[in-house]
């Protein structure tokens, strides 16, 4: 299995990731975060499944979002898009 995940990562490395990949397949974290620069905060928020350090890090992080996503994205939206995760878990370093 991690020998399937290391493939994988290599195979990414030789593409970069656009918006329009995340709607074929889920990537691993790492993978999202090598390319996070270059992907929308509602597009990863809607395709792909995060955690909460990536969301904290990355979505609710202001210098990651355009003028667009400062207004749209809050922790209830990230919650509504990513209801795996709990509010506690966006807020506190748990």
């Amino acid at each position: 299995m991690e020998q399937e995940k290391e493939m994988e990562m290599e195979q990414e490395k030789e593409k970069e990731l656009k918006d329009s990949d995340l709607r074929l397949k889920k990537y691993p974290i790492e993978v999202l975060e090598k390319y996070v620069d270059n992907l929308s905060i509602k597009s990863l928020l809607h395709w792909q499944h995060l955690d909460a350090r990536f969301c904290k890090k990355y979505i609710l992080n202001e210098e990651y979002q355009t003028a667009e996503d400062y207004y749209l994205v809050t922790i209830e939206y990230v919650l509504k898009k990513q209801p795996h995760l709990k509010f506690d878990d966006l807020i506190y370093d748990v």
